[in-house]
């Protein structure tokens, strides 16, 4: 059912299913992993990509045969990202789980997801990969030590990139950005951008720690975009003094000079909580700049909603941006032409 490989890495189980394949699959079918070892046991994964009942939510199961006694284990099990994490919000957890001897035995975790979501975060190459970690637990539950019962790693490397970034620790390149000076890692940058890796181990590798000027990008703008470079995360932002729409904008431009298109997912996802009548006009005018087209949309239908276009269209930056920007005007003339057309 789907073209599906198998893939085994540090204690964890991957495999990967073809997107174009799930969409065919009815509620309550399901997508089986090939059979893997795990310590001698039999196992298997299933997907169900549409829910097994009404309720319609994404289910994996994860399934297995006991050749030895009965068993004890936790499991997690999620979705790994287009850039090849598992974040939080698509992972579930089972801290114990018994199996029996002899006996396929299933235990399985849900959650709800669009599948524009899927498509958008998790899909990759037509593909998107689910992931399973097993626990084997000791007789006594008390005696296996807790940083291992919840599967996956017990450490996040993340957190000793950032704290390699914040002591400056073995830092071999500087920036200055408006005067201030950044310090950083030639080879995490170089792996994350390609346009640093250019720059980095290019014709600038011999240049030592003279300062690399950084030009068009603020100081704040750049010490976030390290944060993600470093973390693939934004920095809590929330106790800064600054309007943090327009940071997200200055930063998703930067994203795109540097080719982080991770951070730029990032920034998009943001900008699409914040449309509002005080910022719709700079949205849609840096949506369509960058053609970001799922961002764009989102800014057409809010102003082409009568209600909001009327409020609009009496304001200075509604006029100067049909003026300026012959485009956009065409495009939101078009997008209320296709709006009556489906309501007539």
């Amino acid at each position: 059912m789907g073209n599906i490989s198998m893939e085994v890495a540090s204690g964890t189980y991957q495999f990967k299913v073809e997107y174009s394949k799930i969409k065919g699959i009815p509620k309550g079918g399901f997508i089986s992993s090939p059979i893997f070892i795990v310590n001698g046991h039999d196992c298997k994964i299933l997907y169900f990509p549409h829910g097994y009942d009404d309720n319609g939510t994404m289910r994996l199961t994860f399934a297995m045969n006991c050749k030895s006694g009965d068993m004890t284990a936790s499991l997690a099990l999620g979705l790994l990202n287009k850039y090849g994490r598992l974040s939080s919000n698509a992972c579930r957890r089972v801290n114990m789980a018994t199996f029996r001897q002899n006996v396929w035995h299933e235990h399985r975790v849900h959650w709800k997801m669009k599948q524009s979501e899927l498509e958008s975060h998790f899909v990759r190459d037509g593909c998107f990969t689910l992931i399973c970690s097993v626990t084997f637990m000791s007789e006594s539950y008390k005696e296996v030590p807790k940083r291992y019962v919840n599967g996956i790693l017990p450490f996040n490397i993340d957190d000793y990139l950032f704290h390699l970034l914040e002591r400056k620790e073995a830092a071999d390149v500087s920036f200055e950005v408006d005067g201030e000076i950044f310090t950083a890692h030639r080879s995490v940058l170089a792996a994350r951008s390609q346009v640093f890796n250019a720059q980095l181990l290019g014709p600038m590798a011999g240049r030592g720690m003279e300062p690399i000027k950084i030009e068009d990008v603020k100081p704040m703008i750049f010490k976030a975009m390290l944060h993600f470079i470093y973390t693939d995360s934004l920095p809590d932002m929330s106790d800064e003094n600054v309007q943090l729409v327009a940071m997200t904008q200055h930063l998703l431009v930067a994203a795109d000079k540097y080719a982080l298109d991770g951070l730029k997912i990032l920034c998009e996802d943001r900008l699409l909580r914040d449309i509002s009548m005080d910022t719709v006009i700079s949205i849609v005018t840096l949506a369509e700049q960058l053609e970001l087209d799922d961002l764009l949309d989102e800014c057409l239908n809010f102003i082409c909603n009568p209600t909001t276009l009327s409020l609009l269209a009496t304001t200075d930056d509604y006029v100067q941006l049909m003026q300026r920007c012959p485009s956009l005007r065409e495009l939101i003339g078009h997008h209320i032409r296709s709006k009556i057309w489906r309501t007539a």
